[in-house]
């Protein structure tokens, strides 16, 4: 333990900066690209689910910059209770942080990102004596994907490869585009490490760190409890009644990281479920799993040598050691398909269990069976076509944020510029303002919370409470033959200060709000109109 967090190669230290810097290219195209009087919104364009997830978390900054510690949902009209701590990793990075919110989002991605590498490096080492065996087990468990991308060549696609939208599946693809994977990741391998330390030389540091790493855990990645809790329980378990290295009195200790745990995420949990637009949010959260081909294909290099070594994996008796990866591994799988509305989110950070059973089986089986000159070419070509998808990703954003015209849902327009000003100097915080949303990922709401911070009628798939019935309601506010009392009612009900107009909201109707009695206009742009409710007191 004490050789993996000490001091760290400084080849490791170039290999996570380069990283780092590679994954941060693609925004720094977009901050460099934006036309005179534009604005990069911070947002990559591929996936394009994560436009979305960006501006939910720019709405958490927002409130931490507020000094809101107890988070509420910007994307829905519902008055409701807060939460503390639910969120807390983004409103804790927009409370403490003096720097604008954009660049605190990145400068904490390209931090982690960085971590995050140094944190595989260090599980690299409590597995592997050999500095190439590390090495090798690094290049894994980052720059490797997956192989599903071959799925592209079949006709009428349903879904897309995992290599090009599932965050979750991949370390530096999760690193990529949010700050919290990265977290999360780096929080999960010290968990691993610590218990395994404790587990086997005791400590009562080690019990603290363990806790408040569990802890720090369950405000990051709360769902993670339903694979790290049970996963921690059986290794306890083997070490009492199988390795017998740990006695039940001092394994007992186990509760207070586990209770501060689980005491946590059913906290939050209940939070959510004890107010109906709460109970909305977690009824929508649903991120089910793809078909198992997707899997299969999209961690392909990664099972390969997996599958390769399994013989000589399960003859191998001489350290129980490898039991913590090939558990962790193993839950996953299973919960991946267990009847739970949030499969996928259970996949962050598999990887790094993977890429130990990966070099495992890499230099126990695939190495041995290879001429000693030709094992540096063959391996260094088999990480390449591994990292193809990973390359593809980042070279899409890069290009893609170069054209900004082509791109426009990554960039705010001068008009929208103009509309965000006025609402940051002339509105209050929780002054709703009517916007639309769809299906797809575009609308007005999303991007107005993310620029302003400011409480609107609908803008996230999740956050917005109600969400079907919102979007049947506003495709009748904005119908022409929908009748104008019906309308000043509506707004009445949701207690809107303001509507907000433009490309978006035209595409929901044809009804032109210009002419309406109870708005009044307040800010006039070319594609962008905010009208200000004004409404009678019969």
């Amino acid at each position: 333990m004490r050789r993996a967090v000490g001091s760290f190669p400084r080849g490791v230290w170039l290999f996570a900066l380069a990283l780092a810097l590679l994954t941060s290219l693609p925004y720094i195209v977009g901050q460099l690209s934006a036309p005179t009087g534009w604005e990069y919104s911070g947002a990559l364009v591929v996936p394009s689910g994560t436009q979305v997830d960006y501006n939910s978390h720019m709405a958490k900054m927002w409130q931490g910059r507020r000094g809101e510690w107890d988070y509420h949902l910007l994307f829905t009209h519902e008055p409701h209770s807060g939460i503390v701590g639910l969120q807390g990793f983004y409103v804790a990075l927009g409370a403490f942080s003096p720097f604008d919110l954009t660049a605190t989002y990145h400068f904490a991605r390209f931090l982690l990102t960085i971590g995050m590498v140094l944190a595989i490096w260090a599980f690299a080492c409590r597995y592997f004596e050999r500095s190439s065996e590390r090495w090798l087990c690094l290049l894994f468990g980052t720059v490797v994907s997956g192989w599903s991308l071959i799925l592209s060549a079949v006709p009428n696609l349903e879904i897309s490869p995992i290599e090009f939208w599932l965050t979750d599946a991949f370390n530096l693809f999760g690193a990529f585009t949010m700050p919290h994977f990265a977290a999360a990741i780096i929080l999960q391998i010290v968990i691993m490490l610590t218990f395994d330390s404790w587990a086997r030389e005791g400590g009562s540091r080690r019990l603290v760190i363990l806790t408040l790493a569990l802890a720090a855990d369950a405000v990051v990645q709360p769902y993670a409890a339903v694979l790290f809790g049970p996963l921690l329980v059986i290794l306890a378990g083997h070490h009492v009644r199988v390795a017998k290295r740990l006695e039940l009195r001092r394994a007992l200790w186990l509760a207070l990281p586990l209770g501060v745990y689980v005491a946590l995420v059913v906290y939050q949990y209940a939070a959510t479920q004890s107010d109906p637009v709460w109970a909305s949010f977690s009824q929508q959260n649903q991120t089910l799993s793809p078909p198992f081909l997707y899997y299969a294909l999209g961690f392909l290099p990664l099972l390969l040598p997996i599958i390769l070594g399994a013989r000589t994996f399960l003859l191998d008796q001489s350290d129980d050691k490898w039991l913590l990866p090939l558990l962790w591994a193993f839950l996953v799988g299973m919960l991946i398909f267990a009847p739970l509305p949030t499969q996928r989110r259970y996949l962050l950070g598999v990887q790094t269990p993977l890429a130990i059973l990966a070099v495992y089986g890499w230099s126990k089986v695939v190495m041995p069976r290879l001429l000693p000159r030709r094992r540096p070419l063959l391996t260094m070509v088999y990480l390449t076509l591994a990292a193809v998808g990973h390359l593809s990703v980042i070279s899409i954003n890069a290009v893609s944020l170069s054209e900004p015209y082509d791109h426009p849902a990554a960039f705010y327009s001068p008009d929208e510029r103009q509309g965000y000003a006025w609402l940051k100097r002339e509105a209050a915080p929780d002054d709703l303002v009517l916007t639309v949303f769809n299906g797809d990922g575009g609308g007005s709401g999303g991007r107005l919370v993310a620029a302003t911070g400011q409480h609107v009628f609908a803008g996230h798939w999740f956050e917005t409470a109600d969400f079907e019935n919102k979007m049947a309601e506003l495709r009748q506010f904005y119908h022409p033959s929908t009748d104008d009392q019906w309308r000043r009612d509506f707004l009445r009900d949701i207690g809107a200060v303001y509507v907000w107009y433009d490309d978006y909201t035209r595409g929901f109707g044809d009804w032109n709000p210009a002419d309406a009695d109870y708005l009044e206009l307040a800010l006039a742009a070319d594609s962008v109109t905010i009208y200000r409710v004004v409404m009678s007191n019969d």
